[in-house]
C-alpha cells in the first residue's frame, strides 16, 4: 500500500474558533497533517474535544479551516465532483422520518438521478447488504438505533462512494449491534473503498483498521499501524496446569516472574534464556506447560500511554 494512491491529504490544517472570551481564539485543530490512501481504513481516534469532528467537518466542506490545506482525489473539496464520490455516516443520522427503508432509499437514488429500474435494483442490493430485508417497510421513526444507523448507512452508499467518511457508527448500539456494523465495515473493507472512521470503541478500531492516526488538543500525537504503534511485547504469559501453593511459591521466587496467579506465570520484558529458566523451573516442580504468548499492548494500553505523555 505503500505506493498507492492518496486519496485523501491534509496539510498543516489549522481551525481557530473566535471567541468572545479569549482573544486568541479556541485552537480546535493545530497544524493537523495526514494522508489516507486508496484501500486503506484509516481511524482517528482521540478524547472529546481533540479535532475530530471539526477536521470531518472541514472534509466534507461544512466549515472552512484558519489555514491549511485539504484535498481528496487531488482536487479542493469545494469540487463538486469530489462530493459525488464521497459517503457519510454522521454519528446521529436525521433522515426522513416519514419514509420507511425502501423509500428512503429510492428517495436519495433519485436524487443522483437514477432511473426507477436502477433505483428498485439498488434499492434491494443495499438493504440486503446491511441486513434490512426484512424491516424495509418499518417506518424511520419506528425503526431502533441499530436499525436506523444501518439505513443511514446504505444511504451513505447510495452513490458508490470511492471514500466512506464514518463518525462514529456504533455510537449508542448494544453490543449485538455493533457487531453488525463492524461486519458491514469489513465486508466495505473487502470491496475496496477507503475508509475514514472516528470511533471511541478502540476494540473495534483494532479490529478493522490499517492505520490509527491519535489525536489530542488538536494535533496528531502519534500516527502508525497497529503493530508500529503497540511495539514489541511488554510480557510473557505461561499458561499452566493447576499449580500447587509449594509450586507457584518457588516458580514466583523467579526474579523474571512478576506473579503466579491461579494458572498463569506473568514475566516482564524477559531475554528467551529467562523464559526457559522458567519453565525449566515449572517442569521440574511437576507442572504442565499448556500455552506460551507475547502478546502485544492493545490500541488502549496505545491510547493511554500516548495521551497521558502529551499531559504529562
Amino acid at each position: 500500500m505503500e505506493n498507492a494512491e492518496i486519496v485523501l491529504q491534509i496539510e498543516g490544517l489549522t481551525k481557530i474558533y473566535r471567541s468572545l472570551f479569549t482573544p486568541v481564539g479556541v485552537r480546535a485543530v493545530d497544524n493537523l497533517s495526514l494522508a489516507i490512501r486508496r484501500g486503506e481504513t484509516y481511524s482517528m481516534v482521540g478524547p472529546n474535544g481533540s479535532g475530530k469532528t471539526t477536521t470531518l467537518k472541514i472534509l466534507l466542506g461544512l466549515i472552512f479551516p484558519t489555514r491549511g490545506t485539504t484535498s481528496i482525489f487531488g482536487k479542493s473539496i469545494s469540487d463538486l465532483s469530489v462530493r459525488e464520490r464521497i459517503g457519510f455516516l454522521p454519528e446521529d443520522a436525521y433522515l426522513y422520518d416519514c419514509f420507511n427503508g425502501e423509500e428512503l432509499l429510492d428517495f436519495y437514488a433519485g436524487l443522483f438521478g437514477y432511473s426507477k429500474k436502477t433505483r428498485a435494483e439498488l434499492t434491494e442490493e443495499l438493504l440486503t447488504l446491511v441486513g434490512m430485508q426484512a424491516n424495509r417497510r418499518v417506518p424511520f421513526r419506528e425503526c431502533s438505533k441499530g436499525m436506523r444507523q444501518r439505513l443511514a448507512l446504505a444511504q451513505a452508499l447510495v452513490n458508490d462512494p470511492e471514500l466512506l467518511i464514518l463518525d462514529e457508527p456504533t455510537s449508542g448500539l448494544d453490543p449485538a449491534g455493533r457487531h453488525q456494523m463492524t461486519r458491514l465495515i469489513l465486508e466495505l473493507k473487502r470491496r475496496g473503498k477507503t475508509i475514514l472512521l472516528c470511533s471511541h470503541f478502540l476494540a473495534e478500531v483494532e479490529e478493522v483498521c490499517d492505520r490509527v492516526g491519535i489525536l489530542y488538543s488538536g494535533r496528531l500525537v502519534a500516527e502508525g499501524t497497529l503493530s508500529e504503534l503497540a511495539g514489541e511485547p511488554t510480557e510473557v504469559l505461561i499458561t499452566t496446569s493447576k499449580l500447587e501453593a509449594h509450586v507457584a511459591e518457588r516458580v514466583a521466587q523467579h526474579p523474571a516472574v512478576l506473579n503466579v496467579e491461579d494458572e498463569t506465570v506473568r514475566m516482564g520484558r524477559a531475554e528467551e534464556s529467562q523464559v526457559w529458566a522458567v519453565l525449566q523451573a515449572i517442569h521440574d516442580a511437576g507442572g504442565q506447560i499448556l500455552e506460551i504468548r507475547r502478546p502485544r499492548p492493545t490500541l488502549q494500553d496505545v491510547f493511554v500511554r500516548e495521551i497521558g505523555e502529551v499531559r504529562e
